[in-house]
């Protein structure tokens, strides 16, 4: 047994060089379950770090290695007051560590302190191992904070899936969330925009028709990736007369906005749902021929081109589908 820990001790060691880490890790998993103790009492007598590579590779043989020490030592290192810690870089460096012990977690499914210690960490500072465990654990009380962290470019991707892992539970809450804006100065934020855009993309996937009622005045909004995903929920999944509303909204947002990525989603969901007013694409094209309407939006394509395309791509997929 000595010499099996002094092997152990060794091979920890060896995590902080970075020419010898991954052949240490390598091997201290293929010690076993004799170097969890050792491991587990080194993430929690080591300090966080700037360069947090030790500890992040003890998080992952505790995680390769479970059991009962593992969890614990897990369960700490997640816990971790991030707030307390006065150096901006290795605040950064333990965050790592963090978000890694936590997405750990979610390998002891059995154990109730792992929900626990996951749903208060979700009062913390937004971290993607929190949501990327909260996806594999579908857990529904986590819906309502997980929300709030689509306001968050760098988590919010995986907090998407964490809440639509969770299912149709979530969806009253992403309604109400859809129409709670985060104003400052009496303007709406660009994460409380971002937030909205991201939860009508969740419900496109996740909602049944019948749930969506009535999103008509989104749009409207004044955000165009609110309206756009507005759109595109409303063409797949609304009422006929929400769906032509939608299919106007679409060409209307054409003309004005200058994302070219806006403009060719717009131009994809009117050929994808063309039957849904054919005339009204030619209405559009025929008034801009006759008025003469000009864009300034150099270099980007004119809305009369993309219209032209539309009744073009859109005619020639109806052909093919009857």
């Amino acid at each position: 047994m000595a010499e099996v820990k002094k092997r152990v001790e060794t091979l920890i060691e060896q995590l902080s060089d970075p020419s010898q880490c991954d052949q240490a890790l390598v091997a201290l998993i293929g010690e076993g379950k004799a170097a969890v103790p050792l491991l587990a009492g080194f993430l929690r007598s080591s300090k966080p770090s700037s360069l947090p590579q030790a500890r992040l590779l003890a998080v992952e043989g505790l995680s390769t290695l479970k059991g009962a020490d593992a969890l614990n030592a897990l369960i700490e290192a997640a816990k971790e007051q991030l707030a307390g810690i006065a150096d901006p870089a290795v605040r950064l460096g333990e965050e790592s560590v963090v978000s890694r012990a936590a997405s750990a977690l979610a390998d002891f499914p059995d154990d109730p302190r792992v929900r626990t210690t996951l749903l208060k960490l979700l009062d913390q500072k937004p971290l993607l191992g929190v949501a990327e465990a909260l996806e594999k654990l579908k857990d529904p009380r986590s819906v309502p904070s997980l929300i709030y962290w689509l306001e968050d470019d760098f988590v919010a991707e995986a907090a998407s899936r964490a809440i639509l892992a969770c299912g149709s539970i979530g969806i009253p809450v992403l309604l109400d969330s859809l129409r709670e804006r985060h104003t400052r100065y009496g303007r709406e934020g660009g994460a409380s925009q971002r937030r909205r855009a991201r939860i009508l993309q969740i419900l496109y996937e996740l909602a049944p028709p019948e749930s969506i009622g009535n999103l008509d005045d989104l749009l409207d909004d004044p955000n165009e990736a609110v309206q756009l995903n507005a759109a595109r929920l409303l063409l797949t999944k609304g009422s006929i007369g929400q769906r032509r509303k939608a299919f106007r909204a679409a060409i209307e947002l054409l003309p004005s906005s200058q994302s070219q990525a806006v403009r060719a989603d717009c131009e994809e969901l009117l050929i994808s749902h063309f039957e849904v007013g054919p005339e009204v694409v030619e209405e559009a094209i025929q008034r801009r021929r006759l008025m003469r309407e000009s864009e300034d939006f150099w270099p980007h394509e004119t809305t009369l081109s993309i219209l032209m395309r539309v009744v073009r791509k859109g005619t020639s997929a109806r052909g093919a589908n009857r």
